[in-house]
């Protein structure tokens, strides 16, 4: 039974004046420990792509990790694989397709079961699957670096002990060489994705619009105050041109309103809605209820201290302006 966010909490879904837009949005940036989820993964997930495109590997894409984080030496069905991965048959079943026709995998008769089909690597996934072992050591090392090796330490051990009070590793055990999987990296994704499930069993039938991350990111960085597309992108990891796709979507959703500029008649800047507000609303809640669930699994001092550092780390990396280096292929 998902945990629901109590009525008394949902009754605040209410149209509001700027300065409780304020504190909305103040809360909102205080609760949404999933965007800073969000953005770390975005982080470790570019990092892995850049890797693979020096190495060699460009054609990987980010989709693709729903597949080959979830297979390991010995093989799987699909069906394996999609409850793993927490997602449909046809999701995975689209991926392994991909990654097949890229020779990254190989489709073979079971051994006991001749009806079945397991998915297994080929040569070529088993050299990314070597490569991709030497880059988690590249990346984990250079966050240590950012965040400092006790702070580190520190922010792995909890996320460690709250995705295993969670019970999120269950879709992801698997027989054999699966346990290279289990670092930070990997962990941060399950959490990320619970988080995501979690909110979304909250908020279902209290808003009209469905959850997506870069909403719910874009929404971390707006202002009560109007604001053009350049200024929401100036403090995100991302380019003017992501931002503007998906405001213009949450225009179409009504969720913001777009306007003239009041110093540039020329220039549009947006603002958000009462139905954007009324949305925000339903998602604080929901955050609220998902933290509370999480504190009671480890406490809520190990869980502030989580967030303390997972923003700290986020921080570093939002000015962490190195490049990405490879190891070269041997």
């Amino acid at each position: 039974m998902p945990l629901r966010t109590p009525k008394a909490l949902r009754k605040t879904i209410l149209p509001m004046p700027d300065n409780t837009l304020s504190m909305l949005l103040e809360r909102y940036r205080e609760k949404a420990l999933g965007v800073i989820l969000f953005l770390v993964v975005e982080d470790y997930e570019s990092r892995f792509l850049a890797a693979y495109r020096e190495l060699g590997f460009g054609d990987v894409q980010r989709s693709h990790g729903a597949v080959l984080r979830h297979l390991d030496g010995n093989g799987a069905t699909v069906s394996v694989l999609a409850k793993r991965a927490g997602q449909s048959k046809q999701s995975i079943g689209k991926v392994v397709r991909q990654l097949e026709e890229l020779g990254y995998l190989s489709v073979v008769v079971g051994l006991e079961d001749r009806r079945s089909r397991i998915v297994r690597f080929s040569l070529r996934g088993e050299r990314l699957v070597s490569v991709s072992n030497r880059v988690v050591d590249d990346i984990r090392r250079n966050y240590r670096q950012l965040l400092g090796e006790a702070e580190f330490a520190r922010l792995y051990t909890i996320l460690d002990e709250l995705t295993s009070s969670l019970g999120v590793r269950q879709r992801m055990q698997a027989a054999g060489d699966a346990q290279r999987f289990l670092h930070f990296g990997r962990l941060l994704v399950e959490l990320a994705l619970d988080f995501e499930q979690r909110l979304t069993q909250q908020v279902a039938g209290d808003v009209d619009v469905a959850l997506s991350r870069p909403v719910l990111n874009q929404f971390y960085y707006l202002a009560p105050r109007p604001l053009s597309v350049s200024a929401l992108a100036e403090p995100q990891r991302t380019t003017v041109q992501a931002v503007s796709l998906t405001t213009r979507g949450m225009v179409r959703q009504q969720l913001l309103n777009v306007q003239e500029s009041s110093r540039d008649s020329r220039a549009k800047e947006l603002s958000i809605s009462t139905e954007g507000q009324r949305w925000l609303a339903a998602v604080v809640a929901g955050c609220e209820a998902v933290l509370a669930l999480y504190a009671e699994r480890i406490g809520a001092a190990a869980l502030q201290e989580f967030e303390v550092l997972l923003r700290r780390l986020n921080g570093a990396l939002s000015v962490d302006a190195s490049e990405y280096t490879a190891m070269p292929v041997e």
